[in-house]
């Protein structure tokens, strides 16, 4: 293949084969010729008095406003010293200011290089540095930047130094040449690679395309953030195009509910979302794009599914897949999407827009014949020089070829196409290690020396992990062989210093050395196939020799053992800890004990407590702790899979859809409830007594049933519930769900298999110590045992499960989940009781397919009814709100607060089982509208609390040191949740559900499903949560500040600090 790298532009002759645009319209010499700024204030004379841009509830301009300001910016910018080429940075998010920034910096002939400043301040500082900035322009809003390496001027600051300005200042001939911004893409050599864009691919862009015709009717939405070159699709052809340009926050695009109340409430037309985004409104809402005229999508491979969701269900009038690398200014292809066959395995990248030449080149230079995979090289005016201040890279990838036309300057993508017999090319796969993670581009060998930079870093690899439909990045480091080395958080804590979050590895795992492979390369399967959860002795993050064991373990364990369970005589190794009176929260003060004496972290605790339940002897638990002392796997340690896939496989009984009678569930007139004598149980019954004429079977654990009946009441009176059960709507089964036939008599399990109508299914074994094991009989077998009761008549089964069944995804990386995302990552979800629920559910979907009727309900965070504001005091956030007052401490971690009120739960469970058909479907029973932990901490001050928030690793240690000298605290069984890390994960589990990282929820259909019902969840606001402040304070469950007098509110529900 024939390269010089440096070889002059061409024009692109039409090669045979290739793949080719010609100019349409005014684009081309005419266009080209004229300075990108002139075209601008042009296209402003014409549409003078119509919208140019329009932030809700914010700035709004017409073109004549915003030329005016955009003339007065440029004019400032010369008075303070930007000459013509010179490169302004531009910091702050979208908004009008920013238009008239960017649009400003062109119009005085400089180039914008936007900024996010959430990247650390050395990679800020390099940017500056690679982009040779002048100055930083400081939008509203944005942080002031420390240590900068040049003049820092405030937006204000230029406006006023071009005071009085009505013309743009000259710059002299044609700008064409000149690059309108520089971007930046991930870089091979350990910084990222400046790319200045020519004014030319800009005009190319925004003027007679090919692919996007804008009208000044249009209104288009800016969601991009300005650093990301879609930003420039967004605004660029908007504003050459006359049309309404129409801000907005990004976190918009992962709502689909109030992403189509925007599009409608601001009439949108054109829109532009990361494939990523768009599969995930495809998925939760694909009539969201109804009514645009123009959707775009870009960024990774379009699935085919999506695409032909959204045509069938929300066809905009254009769909369209563009494809494009910052180096061709943003697009190069582009396919208006108007069908996918069925079977298709990937959707075109379609033909090139104006301008445009694309070869397919095999690896000899020459063009690939049609359906042959080549490299994709793009050619054309849009084509960057290079990048700036790296000749090696851009002699690389900007090269001269001659496919046998005549040489031609083209841009080296790095991916596979072929042409398709119709001309259109599909996207066949990277050349490189270049990899795009939600939807950004990075360089492995970025991050790869990034990692390496750490002096204790002897050896590392990155590489791109897929977990479904989701792909993360994964560090495998080799660290000193003496123990001394970095651990996983410390890696990570050095990376996030270097890199974007976004190329920060979602898993970091250190070993002693890398695993190679016959041939003697590195093994990359075997790293993949590694955990990313370190080793227990790595997990312990405390100095010293792994095996600098106290000879004493054995008598410390026997010492704590004999201090914290009943003593009546003398312990030996077999001393059984149920058999001296031990539960689950001696289970939890024991292992505290032991490990503050053995100085044991914190992140062994679940693990440890799980030792002790599923094998309860004195000996067995010592072996366990002297095993996590060295740094070895415990006794009984067990692949995640081999604990719960056999109760996974257990076969489902046949279902019997024709037995008489067939159960009614609209008018059901026998209802089975098991946990009746719960929280959430209690409440669904009120609401059966309430909604139905039924009578109602409830499966209760007692000894006989006045026994029963106690409980019951007791619940009622407990939960904040009025009056007493009527006796005439009540039968009482005794039983058990551990039991096998859920502990029933052969006359009552006979009587219930025949005349039952629905069954809710809320009971279960809550415990967040207890391991997978001790929890299965109730939670799986007796799950299975229900299955086998309905399916006798295919009775409907409504089952309450968590959650917290998809805080795997979070571990994984995924950032949303749906109630139609197939559940995964069960070997990240690290508690017991998830464990049992996530197996549960696989279940109930196995007897769905079998013809069960079933429906799953996952309630987020259950609390007080909107009545009464009794919560379940024994939760554990009640009891994290009670330690944060106990401390006057609180954790800087915006942990979602999305607090759904029981009888709002109950309500909706009763109300969809009575109006619709259980056909294996789930419902997110979720708060639309929720808070974060800190607007808790607020209203807890706003009622005389003292609090001061500090950093979550801080907070955990005083959490530590408190529960240290109270082992017996009630907040004692939670703790675990603080300090242990999740499987495959430096985050601890409470972390992980952190707005941050637990995924974002969909509820489309429970919504759907609730419509007319009346039911509405109450926001996360002030007032509920003064609301519930004073239930804690009434009930002492909180002691109530002495002399405290209540503050003003102060925010309403839209102003919490919620970021989803």
């Amino acid at each position: 293949m024939a390269m010089t790298g440096n070889g002059a532009a061409a024009r692109a002759a039409t090669a045979t084969g290739a793949v080719t645009a010609g100019t349409t319209g005014a684009t081309g010499a005419e266009v080209y010729g004229r300075p990108l700024g002139e075209l601008f204030l042009e296209r402003a004379r014409e549409h003078a008095d119509r919208p140019a841009v329009e932030v809700p509830g914010g700035a709004r301009y017409t073109y004549a406003e915003l030329s005016g300001l955009v003339v007065r910016f440029a004019a400032g910018l010369r008075a303070l010293g930007a000459a013509p080429g010179a490169v302004v940075a531009v910091a702050g998010s979208r908004g009008a200011e920013a238009c008239v920034a960017l649009l400003g910096v062109v119009v005085a002939g400089a180039t914008y290089l936007p900024l996010d400043q959430s990247l650390p301040a050395a990679r800020v500082a390099g940017m500056l540095d690679d982009g040779a900035a002048v100055a930083v322009v400081r939008l509203p809003g944005a942080p002031t930047a420390a240590d900068s390496p040049v003049p820092t001027w405030d937006y204000e600051r230029v406006l006023a130094a071009g005071a009085g300005a009505a013309e743009p200042p000259a710059h002299g001939g044609s700008d064409t040449d000149a690059p309108a911004y520089v971007m930046f893409t991930s870089g091979t050599t350990g910084r990222p690679k400046a790319v200045p864009v020519p004014r030319r691919g800009l005009v190319r862009l925004a003027v007679d395309n090919g692919f996007l015709r804008i009208r000044p009717t249009d209104r288009v939405l800016h969601a991009a953030t300005l650093s990301f070159d879609a930003s420039v699709l967004e605004m660029w052809p908007a504003l050459l195009g006359g049309a309404c340009l129409v801000p907005a926050d990004s976190t918009l695009l992962l709502a689909p509910y109030a992403l189509h109340e925007f599009l409608r409430d601001q009439r949108i037309s054109v829109m532009f979302a990361t494939t990523s985004v768009f599969h995930h409104i495809a998925q939760e809402r694909p009539e969201t794009f109804a009514d645009l005229r123009y959707v775009l999508t870009g960024g990774e491979a379009l699935r085919p599914d999506a695409a032909r969701r959204v045509l069938e269900r929300g066809r905009p009038e254009h769909l369209v897949n563009a494809y494009g690398p910052t180096e061709t200014a943003c697009v190069a292809t582009a396919h208006d999407v108007r069908q996918v066959p069925d079977g298709a395995a990937a959707v075109p990248i379609g033909r090139p827009i104006a301008d445009t030449v694309c070869h397919v080149l095999r690896e000899d230079g020459t063009e690939a014949a049609p359906g042959e995979e080549g490299e994709l090289c793009i050619g054309g005016p849009a084509v960057a020089a290079g990048y700036l201040g790296n000749p090696d890279e851009s002699a690389r990838r900007f090269v001269t070829v001659d496919p046998g036309t005549g040489p031609v300057r083209v841009y080296r993508t790095g991916d596979f196409v072929r042409r398709l017999p119709d001309g259109l090319l599909e996207f066949r796969g990277r050349r490189d290690d270049q990899v795009k993670v939600r939807g950004f581009r990075i360089e492995l060998g970025e991050v790869r020396d990034a990692a390496a930079a750490h002096p204790a870093v002897t050896d590392c690899v990155v590489l791109p992990r897929e977990d479904g439909t989701t792909r993360s990045l994964a560090l495998y480091a080799v660290t000193a062989p003496d123990g001394t080395g970095p651990t996983a958080a410390d890696l990570r804590a050095h990376l996030a210093a270097r890199l974007p979050a976004f190329m920060v590895p979602a898993s970091i795992t250190v070993l002693a050395e890398l695993p190679l492979a016959a041939n003697g390369k590195v093994d990359r399967a075997a790293l993949l196939a590694l955990t990313a959860e370190p080793g227990p002795a790595a997990a312990a993050d405390r100095p010293g020799a792994p095996d600098a064991v106290p000879a004493t373990v054995a008598e410390v364990v026997a010492a704590i053992w004999d201090r914290t369970l009943p003593q009546d005589a003398p312990h030996d190794g077999d001393d059984d800890f149920f058999a001296r009176g031990g539960n689950s929260l001696t289970a939890s003060k024991l292992v505290r004990l032991v490990q503050d004496a053995l100085s044991i972290g914190g992140s062994h605790s679940y693990r440890l407590v799980g030792e002790l339940l599923m094998q309860p002897t004195l000996k067995a638990f010592t072996a366990a702790v002297t095993a996590t002392v060295r740094g070895l796997p415990t006794p009984s340690a067990l692949p995640v899979a081999d604990r719960w896939l056999p109760d996974l496989d257990r076969p489902v009984p046949p279902v019997l859809t024709g037995a008489e009678p067939r159960p009614d569930r609209s008018r059901p007139r026998h209802v089975l409830l098991t946990g009746a004598t719960g929280f959430l149980g209690a409440h669904l019954l009120r609401e059966l007594l309430d909604r139905t004429d039924a009578e109602l079977h409830l499966l209760v654990r007692a000894r006989d049933t006045g026994h029963a009946l106690r409980r019951l009441a007791q619940a009622r009176t407990r939960h904040g519930i009025p009056g007493a059960l009527p006796a005439d709507r009540i039968r009482i089964h005794l039983g058990d769900l551990a039991a096998p036939r859920l502990g029933l008599t052969g006359a009552a399990y006979t009587e219930l298999a025949s005349t039952l109508d629905v069954v809710h299914h809320c009971g279960a074994d809550v415990n967040f110590l207890y391991p997978y094991e001790q929890l299965r009989p109730a939670n799986v077998d007796g799950t299975a045992e229900v299955i086998a009761l309905a399916a006798a008549r295919a009775v409907p089964v409504h089952f309450v499960s968590t959650i917290g069944v998809v805080h795997g995804f979070g571990a994984a990386g995924v950032r949303h989940v749906t109630e139609d995302t197939p559940l995964d990552h069960v070997e990240r979800l690290s508690m017991g009781y998830t464990e049992s629920k996530w197996v549960a559910e696989g279940l109930l979907r196995k007897a769905a397919l079998a013809g069960l009727p079933v429906a799953v309900h996952r309630p987020h965070e259950i609390t007080g009814d909107t009545r009464s504001h009794v919560w379940n005091s024994g939760a554990a956030l009640c009891e994290l709100f009670k330690l944060i007052c106990e401390l006057g401490l609180a954790p800087d971690l915006p942990v979602a607060l999305n607090l759904v009120p029981v009888d709002v739960v109950a309500a909706a469970i009763v109300h969809l089982a009575l109006h619709t058909e259980a056909t294996g479907q789930t419902y997110h029973h979720t708060n639309p509208r929720e808070a974060v932990l800190e607007d808790l901490v607020e209203r807890l001050r706003a009622h005389g609390h003292r609090i001061r928030t500090i950093g979550y690793r801080e907070w955990t240690e005083a959490m530590t040191a408190h529960l240290a000298d109270r082992p017996g605290h009630s907040f004692t069984p939670f703790a675990p949740r603080f300090t242990t890390r999740a499987a495959g994960s430096d985050l601890t589990l409470e972390e992980l559900c952190a707005t941050t990282h637990f995924p974002a929820l969909g509820r489309e259909r429970i919504e759907r499903d609730l419509a007319g019902s009346g039911l509405h969840c109450p926001p996360v606001d002030a007032a509920l949560l003064d609301a519930y402040v004073g239930y804690f304070h009434a009930s002492g469950f909180i002691p109530e500040p002495q002399g405290a007098v209540v503050a003003p509110q102060g925010r309403a529900a839209d102003q919490m600090s919620t970021t989803r």
